[in-house]
């Protein structure tokens, strides 16, 4: 197929925008003079996965892989959709299996870091997280949910180091400073001595001296 890659980019980009119909539809139109192009099925397992579909997602993951054993997206989405069927174990050895088809790969980290929770290794999960986000440290997505994931496991120094690092990207999204404060909030209510938050927050005050809106929600966590 003669621009595979940028076909298959823009129908990945209709996926993550929520378009999976429209996704699925054209992926399916053409596999029918492509039946081997591999990223196609991918692109057809992702819209599958989104429309909630996901033993058909199985199916177009496990026919991508067939056709390339090295495609490590589909091998990490296969994990993914295991996942959601609540299959954790073979969820967690799919996406062992992605990690050693690209061990720079952060996503499938973040998928390991799912099983792994799932199935009570909180401190492994934690170290997987903490991988991914080394990996693709300026990736906002991957240390959003590296930073919250962290948080729900318990990992409070892990979650606020990768929430700061985070607040110095250029690339932050306008709401990473309401985030962050809702993270304190919780781990005050989550037991975290109020000294420590009170203390990391005043860090978080002088780091973001330029922005109003750190200053604004830091001054309202010291001042409570």
């Amino acid at each position: 197929m003669e621009n595979a890659t940028s076909v298959i980019a823009q129908l990945n980009t209709w996926n993550d925008q929520g378009r999976f119909a429209e996704a699925l539809a054209e992926a399916d139109a053409l596999l029918a003079n492509n039946p081997d192009e591999a990223g196609l099925f991918v692109v057809r397992g992702n819209a599958l996965y989104g429309l909630g579909r996901f033993e058909e997602a199985l199916t177009a993951y496990e026919t991508a892989i067939r056709l390339d054993t090295g495609d490590v997206q589909a091998r990490a989405n296969y994990g993914a959709a295991l996942f959601a069927l609540g299959r954790y174990v073979p969820a967690l050895n799919a996406c062992d299996a992605a990690v050693l088809t690209d061990p720079e790969f952060a996503p499938a980290y973040i998928n390991v870091a799912h099983c792994l929770a799932e199935l009570g290794h909180d401190d492994e999960a934690a170290e997987a997280l903490w991988q991914a986000y080394s990996l693709s440290p300026t990736n906002i997505a991957i240390g959003q949910t590296a930073a919250a994931m962290a948080a729900d496991l318990g990992a409070y120094e892990m979650a606020r180091d990768i929430y700061f690092e985070l607040s110095d990207n250029p690339s932050a999204p306008d709401d990473l400073p309401q985030t962050i404060h809702d993270f304190f909030t919780t781990m005050l209510r989550n037991g975290i001595s109020r000294p420590q938050i009170m203390k990391d927050v005043d860090t978080w005050r002088q780091k973001g001296v330029r922005n109003p809106d750190v200053l604004r929600l830091a001054g309202e966590l010291l001042k409570g």
